[in-house]
């Protein structure tokens, strides 16, 4: 018996050796793509950043002198309606460069820039509650994603949202049937972006249910919000 032991022994722990090899290399390659991921932009964003260097200068200094202020606020929110907590954190930045007081002739205020109407259907009680805002700003940016048709996928999906969130649905929807009209897919923003500054052109607005709109707002916009997007994804 003895004898039999000691090569069930051997077996055994040539096994476990083999077992430990196989883990390192399985939590080396895991690490690697985990390292990966973290460096590199999601493959949503642009490879170039198109932003004049002075705009990128200041982002930097906002981001270690107004950030901090606010990235637990933007993590949670973003957490909470499933969202990219670096895009959330970027459309702020485009919508008040992370300012809490920010206002607008127009009458939008706050961090997240929410009109009156807006932020009272979202149940924000004061727009210039940092918290408040951006949590509202996440809500209804989860809430105008959701009211786009389901076949419309992501990226595409998150972009045409931000339109909305900058233009109003309805003018997304008018561009969305423009884009039929012009043989383009209604589901891709590639397409949209191309035909949504039509629609400050009367030929164009005067056919569609919402009329006139800023077609080219939105468009700069999320080109922004992307680059904006793509920096925070990136150690600055």
């Amino acid at each position: 018996m003895k004898l039999r032991v000691v090569p069930l022994v051997k077996l055994v722990c040539a096994i476990l050796a083999i077992l430990v090899l196989l883990g390192v290399k399985q939590f080396s390659t895991i690490w690697a793509e985990k390292t990966a991921n973290r460096l590199a932009p999601p493959p949503t964003l642009p490879a170039k950043v198109d932003l004049p260097s002075y705009d990128i200068k200041v982002l930097k200094r906002h981001v270690r002198t107004r950030l901090p202020l606010y990235r637990v606020h933007f993590q949670q929110a973003a957490e909470q309606y499933g969202l990219s907590w670096t895009l959330l954190a970027a459309q702020g930045y485009q919508e008040s460069h992370w300012n809490r007081k920010a206002r607008s002739p127009t009458g939008v205020r706050g961090l997240m820039m929410l009109t009156r109407t807006t932020a009272a259907s979202l149940g924000v009680t004061n727009r210039l509650d940092p918290v408040q805002s951006i949590r509202g700003g996440a809500k209804y940016l989860a809430k105008l994603r959701g009211r786009l048709p389901k076949d419309i996928q992501r990226p595409d999906r998150t972009f045409i949202a931000l339109a909305a969130y900058n233009v109003g649905m309805g003018h997304v929807k008018d561009a969305r049937t423009l884009a039929v009209r012009q043989g383009k897919d209604p589901n891709r923003w590639p397409d949209l972006r191309t035909v949504l500054p039509l629609l400050t052109d009367k030929r164009y607005y005067k056919t569609l249910r919402y009329g006139y709109a800023r077609g080219h707002e939105p468009v700069q916009y999320i080109k922004r919000i992307r680059a904006y997007w793509s920096l925070l994804e990136r150690p600055i």
